[in-house]
């Protein structure tokens, strides 16, 4: 009887390695961290399922398909290692639960990433595990505690005597959804009963285990943070705000982005007793009401009155600026995001003072002419200035800022009307960027003024959009063109899961509304791949332009010396 055939026996053991690895759920891939480019094994496909486009090839794009407070993405794994490359690369692992086409899938994520020449992780290489499907109640709130301001206090006199014996402090954090009574206006008492529910969710899911969320008082909801050191407060309440804010609120009567406003009181730094803790951090929380959303105001035992600014003179000083023609536009270029051509311009305003060449800080300078009463002289300068610009260059395009001040002045309207007409087809070149939050006082108003402006030909934008609440009802009764993207979003995309989703979610709105979106800050390609690959339309930052004064065409006669 012949021998049996050793090639034969090795030819029944050999195994397809890409069937074994799909049949474990593995998946090996590259990622160029530089160039964003992100390269799979042959049986992606058969691992992860019909995963989009954008997501597969490149790697911020599938770290935005991870769902909010389930872990940290691969980028944040291994930008957050802290580990050295040494020439055999640096180890990370993650875990986080993933939408893949639909179908959210828990994750393991390993390998090693590799520096580049200037130190930072320029190539990364690993395995993507498939582990298991989410459970529907996984990533939901686990309870739902609702109790009366009494009930409040006593819990957090429960947890005083647990933690403070043993000194640790206890943070009592207040966050109150905002303008809740318009929501309850745009959508129903139903609707916004729905809102509340994510909301707590959201809070839910990314506290600490020994934490406790408690909802009072309609609104509202206390957050007790044990073992939470004073210096750790502003992070802490910020990851709740950006939980909440990650994303648009579906609801049956349409959708809504909401906003957190957030007071705080510590133990045993301002009091021991639970009762005075939850008045002062109320109260911060009534402070918050005259400041920004997504910040924490934090009660103190005294709060300290710094004398205010010596602001006498301005009045004088910015008359003057305008009387003697130190007002002047800075241009920054907006582009096309996939061709990077320029689609039009930004006029920003600069006023000179003191020496040639010194400016004010914008920044400082409009609200103080908010305050004082005279941005609306300085908005007619800026349109004096944006027509004749827009008239000395028939190929410009020019967006142009206007205060909620000027908005409700019937004399800007009319400079606006008499402009435009002046110039036949000037105003198809001119965009109105307004601010988000002026959309909030006077709808109806404001409708009507825009749709006045519009039928000049003027388009319209909305400006930092996503930094305050507008309801997608208000933005459907506006005849809006554009939606800039407030950078504060868009700029911490790289380290940021939640900032993602929310950005992702505003422009998910825009192509609902079938209009045009802007992203500001964008200051590198990674940023600026990941806002197209999602379908930004426009981008804006020193990645592709910064804001550079205007300097007029002189005629070559004035340059010659006199004499």
């Amino acid at each position: 009887m012949p021998a049996p055939s050793i090639l034969s026996s090795r030819e029944e053991t050999i195994v397809d390695p890409r069937s074994l690895l799909s049949s474990i759920g593995e998946v090996v891939y590259s990622w160029d961290i530089a160039s964003d480019s992100l390269n799979w094994g042959p049986n992606a496909a058969e691992v992860l399922g019909p995963v989009p486009e954008a997501a597969m090839s490149r790697g911020l794009a599938f770290a935005g398909l991870v769902e909010p407070g389930s872990g940290r993405s691969r980028y944040d794994a291994i930008f957050s290692t802290g580990g050295q490359d040494h020439g055999e690369g640096a180890i990370y692992r993650t875990r986080y639960a993933a939408d893949l086409g639909g179908r959210k899938m828990w994750i393991e994520d390993a390998g090693r990433w590799f520096v580049g020449i200037d130190g930072q992780p320029a190539m990364a290489r690993g395995v993507l595990r498939i582990e298991r499907s989410v459970r529907p109640d996984e990533l939901a709130a686990q309870s739902r505690d609702v109790c009366d301001r009494g009930a409040l206090v006593e819990r957090l006199e429960s947890s005083l005597q647990e933690h403070l014996a043993a000194e640790r402090p206890v943070v009592v954090l207040i966050a109150a959804i905002d303008e809740l009574a318009r929501l309850n206006d745009d959508f129903g008492h139903e609707a916004t009963d729905e809102i509340i529910g994510v909301v707590q969710e959201r809070l839910r899911s990314v506290m600490r285990r020994r934490d406790h969320l408690l909802r009072y008082s309609s609104n509202r909801f206390a957050i007790l943070l044990a073992g939470c050191p004073q210096s750790q407060i502003e992070a802490a309440a910020r990851r709740f705000t950006k939980a909440v804010a990650q994303s648009a609120i579906e609801t049956g009567r349409g959708i809504a982005l909401v906003r957190l406003r957030v007071g705080a009181a510590v133990a045993p730094d301002l009091s021991r007793h639970a009762g005075t803790l939850v008045s002062a951090a109320e109260n911060a929380l009534a402070g918050a009401k005259a400041g920004a959303v997504d910040t924490v105001v934090l009660a103190r035992q005294r709060e300290l009155r710094e004398p205010a600014p010596d602001h006498s003179g301005f009045d004088v000083q910015a008359i003057a600026a305008l009387n003697e023609r130190r007002v002047r536009l800075a241009l920054q270029s907006v582009v096309e995001a996939r061709t990077r051509e320029i689609a039009f311009h930004e006029a920003l305003l600069r006023v000179g003072h003191g020496s040639e060449g010194l400016f004010f800080s914008a920044a400082e300078l409009i609200p103080l002419l908010e305050r004082r009463g005279l941005v609306r002289l300085f908005d007619h300068r800026v349109l004096e200035l944006a027509v004749d610009m827009l008239a000395a260059d028939p190929k410009m395009t020019l967006s142009i800022n206007v205060s909620p001040r000027s908005l409700g002045d019937p004399e800007w309207l009319d400079a606006f009307l008499a402009c435009t007409r002046s110039s036949r087809g000037l105003a198809g070149r001119l965009i109105v960027e307004i601010t988000e939050t002026a959309t909030i006082e006077d709808p109806r108003r404001l409708a009507r003024l825009l749709g006045t402006i519009k039928d000049q030909g003027a388009r319209i934008a909305i400006d930092d959009f996503g930094a305050g609440h507008t309801s997608l009802r208000h933005l459907r009764a506006f005849p809006i063109d554009i939606l800039k993207l407030d950078g504060a979003f868009t700029q911490n995309l790289r380290r940021s899961t939640d900032d993602r989703f929310y950005v992702r979610t505003l422009i998910d709105l825009a192509r609902h509304l079938m209009v045009d979106t802007v992203a500001e800050w964008v200051d590198d390609e990674l940023q600026a791949n990941m806002l197209t690959d999602w379908g930004v339309t426009y981008l804006q930052g020193h990645l592709v332009g910064k804001a550079e004064l205007w300097q007029p065409a002189v005629p070559s006669e004035l340059h010659r010396v006199a004499g």
